[in-house]
């Protein structure tokens, strides 16, 4: 073949692939913007896709994504991201289905002293200046949020880190280093109005039970101090009503090596993990679930429900899917609702083995990268082994070699949509 006549070939295949590729494309816009709000004002945004063609004389199947964390947040699309692999034409064309992708909204407002999430308040986030050393903060409580507050609630850094430039190192200096435990130090905690002296709290008078991370915590002898070490977020019972005057009084530090990351205090109401899909605890190596769903999960499984009713789709055939914090939230949500769904999906996330014999007889299709640096695969191995000791037959691919994104290959799996739709659920 001449050059010029390769050169037209090369065009022609070029045209097509991109017309293809416009053909199978889908994308947020693709996907109705909605939101569903409870009786007590609490907001789920989600975005519903409805089968082309829909005609409400037959009825459909519904799959329910759940994204991951990096997709929280508001802006009701950033969610749409990996949903639109169930709304892409050969799939659709095969199988005409609802797909509904709810937000997990973002953090919710705290004090943070040092840190990278714009969730955050960053008013005070100077410590770095005066690193290792105590200082005092008055933080004024209304401007996060006034009403009944009934936890003081504190976190310290998600992960731990690698010795600062600089730092007196606490490791051998390389850059390799393991990285090390940061810390958070809190005393002469008090809360009050305004300028009135309020007295500080003593920690060994208060439960400190409620707590979630591999991180450990510890008081000093005069009950004044409290010291959190690694990665933990705390829930201290503190019953108290925040108004517009209310401040609370602390002194903080951390050694260097911590810049970074996130050291957070608050008072909060009792929604531990709130802004995730799972009431579970992701820095533990086995899974044991809260009592209560999250309230985001709560609020979808709610939507949901009114989609069924605004809607021809068929109860028989739910389908339940999700990623990283969202493989957590299907392991959770399943686990809940175990008659609810003909068949579930989750990928590279994490569940409570107790719950094994709730779902063994749900089928199940999990999904892993073998080198998944963000979810241990064992989360996945510990689960399909759970179910399987329980007498469940769930089917388990694991990816060599493969890092936290196992998710592209999994929903490019060729069987994966004719295995999800094949099941459909008992009465």
């Amino acid at each position: 073949m001449n050059p010029l006549n390769r050169l037209r070939t090369l065009v022609v295949i070029a045209l097509l692939t991109l017309t293809t590729h416009a053909a199978i494309a889908a994308d947020a816009k693709d996907f109705e913007a909605r939101e569903y709000k409870d009786a007590d004002g609490n907001v789920l945004l989600y975005r519903i896709y409805k089968p082309k063609d829909y005609d409400p004389a037959k009825k459909y199947p519904l799959i329910l994504f759940l994204h991951g964390a990096g997709e929280r947040g508001n802006d009701n699309k950033a969610q749409v991201r990996d949903a639109v692999y169930f709304a892409k034409e050969p799939f659709q064309n095969e199988h005409p289905a609802f797909v509904v992708a709810p937000q997990c909204p973002g953090g919710k407002s705290a004090f943070a002293i040092y840190g990278t999430s714009k969730s955050l308040d960053q008013t005070y986030h100077n410590y770095g200046e005066s690193v290792g050393e105590w200082k005092t903060y008055t933080i004024p409580l209304a401007k996060l949020g006034m009403g009944n507050k009934s936890f003081l609630a504190i976190v310290n850094n998600r992960e731990n880190r690698r010795p600062a430039p600089g730092a007196a190192p606490t490791t051998p200096a390389a850059t390799d280093a393991p990285t090390v435990p940061v810390t958070s130090e809190y005393r002469n905690v008090a809360v009050g109005e305004g300028d009135a002296k309020s007295p500080t709290l003593d920690f060994k008078q208060l439960s400190l039970d409620k707590k979630q991370g591999n991180g450990k915590a510890d008081v000093s002898e005069d009950g004044k101090t409290l010291t959190i070490t690694g990665n933990m977020m705390m829930k201290i019972p503190l019953e108290y009503k925040v108004t517009d005057k209310t401040v609370l009084n602390f002194e903080f530090r951390s050694p260097r090596g911590g810049e970074g990351s996130t050291h957070a205090i608050s008072l909060d109401t009792d929604a531990f993990f709130d802004y995730r899909w799972a009431n579970l605890d992701w820095g533990a190596k086995k899974g044991t679930m809260g009592k209560e769903p999250t309230t985001p999960a709560r609020l979808t499984l709610e939507a949901v429900g009114k989609l069924q009713k605004e809607f021809s789709i068929d109860d028989k055939r739910l389908y339940l899917t999700g990623l990283s914090m969202g493989g957590y939230g299907t392991w959770d949500i399943l686990s809940r609702y175990p008659k609810m769904f003909a068949a579930a999906v989750p990928v590279c996330g994490g569940g409570d083995e107790a719950m094994a014999a709730t779902i063994k007889d749900v089928p199940i299709w999990c999904f892993h990268g073998g080198a998944d640096p963000t979810v241990p695969t064992q989360r996945s191995r510990d689960m399909i082994k759970a179910i399987k000791d329980a007498g469940g037959e769930p089917k388990y691919t694991e990816y060599p070699g493969v890092g936290h994104n196992s998710w592209d290959k999994a929903y490019s799996e060729k069987e994966l949509p004719g295995w999800l739709f094949s099941h459909v659920k008992k009465d």
